[in-house]
């Protein structure tokens, strides 16, 4: 008898009926779509150049996806004895290559662009150290999920995250050699001034900053409207 597959509520992502691994690891699987839900609104909130880019990268590393795909043109395994259950193919996998791409740009803006100032944030170091971690773990576990529940062979999971990693990595020496050097150039300009678009590169802590700057503003607003008339 055929396992019967359920979906995750009311998205499209199946796991076996009955199964509290294949659930859970079903809900892991979804970690990139709402990854990229989230950083949407996260964009365009900063509009810090940095954000922007990497953001722009998530698209074209996306873009490379499907084009190999097309190219490879390598189906899905399958569930039932012959029998494939979508039309898509399946190498490289979409979602560990976005993982890949994803945690490959975060750990190298971590430990090569940002720079941890210790004196300002306690604890700093080992802060990045652990959202470091966690990224690469977390990634893996996309990377299980989508082995476990049957939607990629180990082969086009294991080609999806080194071609992230490839696109992260190229992503990341473009920003650190080509473009970066040139974003408060660009932050200068006069449209990214109408829109609000910063470049926080030359500052050691921006959360430190913009935490100060607001504190700042916020004291002297105070004083202005209980200045006595």
């Amino acid at each position: 008898m055929d396992e019967v597959w359920v979906p995750v509520t009311f998205t499209h992502v199946e796991y076996p009926k009955g199964d509290l691994v294949g659930h859970v690891l079903a809900w892991v699987s979804l970690l990139p779509c709402l990854t990229v839900i989230s950083f949407l609104p996260i964009t365009v909130l900063r509009r810090d150049l940095t954000t922007i880019f990497f953001f722009v990268g998530m698209f074209l590393n996306e873009i490379s996806n499907q084009v190999l795909k097309r190219v490879i043109r390598e189906p899905r395994p399958t569930r039932t004895a012959g029998q494939y259950q979508w039309s898509e193919f399946g190498m490289p996998s979409a979602h560990s290559q976005f993982v890949g791409y994803f945690a490959t740009f975060i750990l190298l803006l971590f430990y090569i662009r940002i720079k941890v100032v210790t004196f300002i944030i306690p604890f700093a170091r080992l802060w990045k150290h652990f959202f470091s971690t966690l990224t690469v773990v977390v990634s893996f576990l996309v990377c299980y999920s989508r082995y476990y529940l049957r939607y990629h062979t180990f082969n086009q999971i294991l080609c999806g995250y080194l071609v992230g990693v490839g696109v992260g990595t190229l992503w990341f020496i473009t920003l650190e050699k080509l473009v970066g050097p040139y974003f408060p150039i660009i932050a200068s300009l006069p449209i990214c001034e109408q829109l609000l678009i910063k470049d926080y590169s030359l500052i050691p802590n921006a959360l430190w900053c913009e935490y100060h700057c607001i504190k700042t503003e916020m004291r002297s607003r105070t004083k202005k409207y209980n200045r006595p008339e």
